[in-house]
């Protein structure tokens, strides 16, 4: 029997080409990259978000308190009781004192202008300023119950600015009906400083129902510069904000009135606001401090840092920084370049308040 061989047709091994391969890393990698960009880009972004709270937040809680001390510097309870025990609108309102009639018509050679302020606590305005660091701290002032206030060496960008008023009433033992104060209170912070201090409990301190809270720029440990705030509840001062550079402060003046002739009515001033000037302008002007309408504050902040790929991308979309600095017109000057190495974000904010208890200075 003849035998033969059975052939079986051959088969081919199954796979990629090298070129099929190729391809598909490719795909892969494109794909990936896009993935790895979709994901930093969002970081990135996150990141310069966070950069963004971190200034508007800290910012805006600084100038709703600075707001809420300029609407009240200045500010008397004309139904508390004075030292007398009569109601404090009989030591305000008293027709035979020169002073207190010139609150009204503001003439500067007629008599040393003063703020109703002053008729209770001797030297301190609603609102004193500096051009640069104020001496003391507001704790001292209370407890001495006088001052006389000093500025140090000017600066263009880190001022200092205070603000007095009262607090709470003369004492909360003799019943007072018709007292607008409420007596301190921890939990309302009713009667506290901006760092949340009561006034001293002492009833022999002069000033202890007076509030006075000052702000300024001060560098921390880790050499970030902060707004600080000093309290008259106590000699301890904190950090509100960091990161800010610049806090710049202007002035808003009204206009001084003109002594009357024998026999006439002496016109009262404030029919017109005078032009922003600084701290010095004021103290070295006819009426001084007594005679600020309103307050300018401008702050320019940045975050504390900024890394990685944000950093990068921050400095490219802000090339450079803002600053409060102004020229002779008044308006603020070009941005400026940033220092080297420098990659926070940076942001100026702006705020004009009016001094609500500026009897001094208002028109008829």
């Amino acid at each position: 029997m003849k035998t033969g061989k059975f052939f079986q047709p051959r088969q081919c091994q199954g796979g990629m080409t090298l070129i099929e391969v190729l391809v598909a890393l490719t795909i892969g990698l494109v794909i990936l990259i896009a993935i790895g960009t979709s994901y930093l880009n969002s970081a990135n972004l996150a990141r310069q978000r966070e950069n963004q709270s971190e200034l508007n937040e800290p910012a805006t809680l600084v100038m709703r308190m600075l707001q809420h001390d300029l609407s009240l510097a200045g500010y008397v309870d004309i139904f508390d009781w004075d030292p007398t025990g009569q109601p404090q609108a009989s030591s305000l309102f008293n027709p035979g004192d020169t002073k207190l009639m010139n609150l009204y018509q503001r003439v500067p050679e007629a008599t040393t202008l003063e703020a109703p302020l002053t008729q209770f606590f001797p030297g301190v305005m609603p609102v004193f300023g500096c051009d640069g660091a104020m001496a003391g701290t507001p704790n001292a002032i209370v407890v001495a119950g006088t001052v006389v206030p000093t500025c140090g060496a000017a600066s263009a960008t880190q001022q200092s600015l205070q603000m007095a008023f009262q607090a709470v009433p003369s004492s909360s033992v003799i019943p007072n009906p018709i007292k607008s104060l409420l007596p301190p209170d921890a939990n309302t912070g009713e009667g506290r400083d901006c760092n949340q201090q009561g006034a001293p409990n002492n009833a022999s301190v002069p000033g202890r129902k007076f509030i006075i809270n000052r702000y300024f720029i001060q560098t921390s440990t880790d050499n970030i510069n902060e707004l600080y705030c000093a309290g008259s509840g106590n000699s301890t001062q904190q950090p509100l904000a960091r990161g800010v550079e610049e806090f710049v402060l202007r002035y808003q003046t009204a206009q001084p009135g003109v002594a009357a002739a024998l026999g006439n009515t002496a016109p009262a001033a404030g029919g017109a606001q005078s032009q922003y000037i600084n701290a010095t302008a004021v103290a070295a002007s006819a009426l001084g401090w007594a005679n600020v309408s309103a307050v300018e504050v401008c702050m320019v902040s940045a975050t504390a840092t900024t890394s990685g790929s944000a950093a990068i991308g921050t400095a490219a979309l802000q090339p450079l920084r803002p600053t409060c600095r102004r020229d002779n017109k008044g308006n603020f000057i070009a941005d400026v370049a940033r220092a080297a190495g420098d990659n926070r974000l940076w942001k100026r904010f702006t705020s004009v308040t009016t001094l609500r208890n500026a009897i001094y200075s208002t028109p008829n």
